[in-house]
């Protein structure tokens, strides 16, 4: 259970950090800054942070865009993705969209005046295709969150597609459980349970 809570903290943190950006700015300094102001704008919306369908919405538009679902899928599913037809695909990123939309919701609404530092990196990024962004988040209570971010590069942009908190990768964690799942009755009885999920 603390595991997945502390999950649920890092989707706030992607959602308040910009998870795509420019190749001439540095990762850390654009992910700081967009964090400082969206921090910023939950301050003075705190009043509607309890209507999920509203919320919702900001993630949809605002930052799944920036998020690699699909090499996300593909990770959390194994070798039974590349058993699936293309339309097992496209259903599994639809209900794997809906399912990290949902759990991305529900942390921005239990924001309470976190804070968020982000580490220089330790390497020159320009050449490379993936980096690991390192940063802190730190609650109102006191209670310092270390987490990892791996961003890949995407044209003239970065997505993040995975991350990590206490060395726990949380592709890895749905990939575990999915693996049971899949092992009994493959691909469609994967889809089923998460439709029968996403729905409750």
């Amino acid at each position: 259970m603390k595991i997945i809570k502390f999950f649920n903290i890092a989707f706030l943190l992607l959602l308040i950090s910009p998870l795509c950006f420019a190749d001439s700015a540095s990762p850390v300094t654009q992910l700081q800054a967009v964090a400082d102001k969206m921090i910023s704008q939950l301050e003075s919306n705190k009043t509607q942070l309890h209507q999920m369908q509203v919320i919702r919405n900001i993630v949809n538009h605002v930052l799944l865009p920036h998020v690699d679902l699909s090499r996300m899928s593909s990770a959390v599913v194994g070798r039974e993705w590349r058993l699936a037809t293309p339309a097992q695909r496209e259903q599994f990123q639809k209900e794997f969209s809906y399912l990290v939309t949902t759990t991305y919701a529900s942390a921005l609404a239990s924001y309470d005046g976190d804070k968020v530092t982000f580490q220089p990196l330790r390497e020159d990024y320009a050449a490379k295709q993936t980096v690991r962004v390192s940063s802190i988040i730190v609650r109102k209570n006191g209670q310092r969150i270390p987490i990892t971010y791996d961003v890949e590069r995407n044209g003239n942009a970065w997505k993040v597609y995975d991350f990590s908190i206490e060395h726990v990768s949380m592709v890895q964690s749905y990939r575990s459980q999915f693996q049971g799942v899949l092992a009994q009755g493959g691909m469609n009885a994967l889809l089923v349970r998460l439709k029968i999920h996403n729905r409750r």
